[in-house]
């Protein structure tokens, strides 16, 4: 019995072969190549080798010495199955037993490749511990305005929703005809009634134009005896139906809920419209009460409307209700400026209170990342990735408190560590 040595990813593997299956050698004076059916054996041979090659293994080199052929047809198919039998063994085999030399080849190409990353120096700085609760804004001043007599229709309505409205501007009116007829006949009968206390008076020697020398008693009841009093209510009143009959804004502002239209009665029990003067908002929101104790009067909080993921506003705390609820809460209410008039009453807003707390090793959240569910940091050092396993204290939306695996001065990697490796090469960008 022969045995042939074939050299197959620097192992050696032992291929039997039985002399009396072969007669003499095979001569081939060109090469021929055989493709299998599937396209995964080749196989070239000449006068001296055979060389075999699987689409899944590595090259196979057999030595013609070893190689004898019968005559026969029957024999040289034999062989020629005997061959891919043992390519198909020997792939088996290598990745049965050599699992290693593929993870070590995916390993180093991984390595060979030098990740961007972005770094920051670690340093000592203020953290900000958050309370967070939902709320809504409402306006800091807001007139609901009405007219205070719904027995003429509203002649004209000069605003509508959204519009933007000066103090002292008349948003809408009611048609003003019997009010102005009701002013005139209590403006004569005024006159009328000035004429009949002159007359009293001069019956009674008095001079009517020089009322410091006339008692008060009789004075008094000179005007009552000549509706003079009577007459100056009345006037009184006509000319305070005839200017409320105009609704004017009480403040600069914004037009809403205005729905009422000219030429009818306005609504006798509901809100004409509604100014909102809308550059100051205010929200109103709840904290729970062992988080009283961090908020106090003057404290910055960060604003974020729902409706706009992008945007955050700058707030402060106005007033804190000394009161705990049923369900253990507390309201309290901040103001905050609208200068681009984008956020609207009862919008639906994120409020987060901060309290600093300074000295801290504060990474971004980022930076952090999982292996082996334990959470590790990387830092840079002489061009290479060092992974750190570190703990945390407090977070908040963006960042973590380091309390053990960094140290000030490190170069911590906040960017593309995501995939990175122990020792692996990186290249910093900006």
């Amino acid at each position: 019995m022969k045995t042939c040595h074939i050299n197959f990813n620097s192992t050696q593997i032992n291929i039997i072969m039985i002399p009396h299956m072969f007669a003499k050698p095979s001569c081939f004076k060109n090469i021929r190549v055989m493709n299998h059916t599937d396209s995964q054996y080749i196989i070239v041979q000449n006068t001296d080798y055979i060389y075999c090659r699987s689409a899944l293994t590595n090259a196979i080199l057999l030595n013609m010495s070893f190689v004898q052929f019968y005559k026969s047809i029957r024999y040289k198919i034999s062989f020629f199955l005997f061959v891919l039998l043992s390519v198909g063994l020997i792939s088996c085999g290598n990745k049965n037993n050599n699992p290693s030399l593929d993870s070590n080849s995916d390993s180093t190409e991984i390595s060979d490749q030098i990740a961007e990353v972005k770094v920051a120096p670690l340093k000592y700085s203020d953290f900000s511990k958050e309370i967070i609760s939902n709320g809504k804004l409402k306006a800091l001043y807001k007139s609901d305005l009405r007219f205070r007599s719904n027995s003429e229709v509203v002649s004209d309505v000069f605003f509508k929703n959204g519009m933007n409205v000066k103090k002292g501007q008349v948003i809408a009116k009611l048609d003003n005809f019997t009010l102005l007829n009701s002013l005139k006949q209590s403006q004569e009968q005024f006159e009328r009634a000035k004429i009949d206390l002159q007359d009293i008076l001069i019956g009674q020697g008095y001079n009517a134009k020089d009322t410091v020398n006339i008692p008060k008693e009789f004075f008094n009841v000179a005007r009552i005896k000549s509706g003079y009093n009577k007459a100056i209510a009345d006037l009184e009143m006509s000319s305070y139906n005839l200017k409320v009959s105009e609704l004017r804004a009480p403040f600069d502002g914004v037009i809403a809920n205005l729905f009422s239209k000219a030429n009818n009665l306005p609504p006798a029990s509901e809100v004409f419209c509604t100014v909102i003067d809308d550059r100051k908002l205010e929200v109103e929101f709840t904290i729970l009460e062992n988080e009283l104790n961090t908020v106090k009067i003057g404290q910055t909080v960060r604003i974020a409307p729902y409706a706009y993921p992008d945007l955050t506003i700058k707030g402060e705390l106005t007033q804190i209700n000394p009161f705990v609820d049923q369900n253990g809460m507390v309201k309290v209410i901040a103001v905050c400026d609208n200068p681009n008039h984008n956020l609207a009453e009862g919008m639906n807003v994120k409020i987060v209170v901060e309290e600093k707390i300074p000295n801290q090793l504060v990474i971004p959240k980022q930076a952090l990342v999982l292996r082996s569910e334990k959470p590790v940091v990387f830092t840079l050092s002489s061009g290479l990735a060092k992974w750190n396993y570190v703990e945390t204290s407090m977070e908040n939306t963006t960042s973590f408190i380091v309390t053990k695996g960094l140290n000030a001065g490190d170069t911590l990697i906040y960017e593309g560590n995501i995939n990175l490796a122990h020792d692996a090469r990186v290249v910093v960008v900006k």
